[in-house]
């Protein structure tokens, strides 16, 4: 199976070393949307403080697959 790992940016750049394999792309968008949802909930109100936030998938090669990007106003 592929193996995809699941990046963020708010004050600083947190890059996954791990990853996790899943089926295909499709199945690591389903994660990224699962992720960044409990990430988001877990910042609660200090989610405000960051000028912009970024929760991205790349696979094996780097290559992004998808990404969130919430900007609070």
């Amino acid at each position: 199976m592929p193996r995809y790992y699941f990046h963020y940016q708010d004050h600083l750049t947190s890059l996954d070393e791990d990853g996790l394999e899943l089926a295909d792309q499709n199945a690591a968008r389903v994660q990224a949307v699962v992720a960044a949802a409990e990430m988001l909930k877990d910042l609660g109100g200090a989610f405000w403080d960051s000028p912009n936030w970024r929760f991205w998938v790349t696979d094996e090669s780097g290559a992004e697959i998808c990404a969130l990007r919430i900007a609070p106003g």
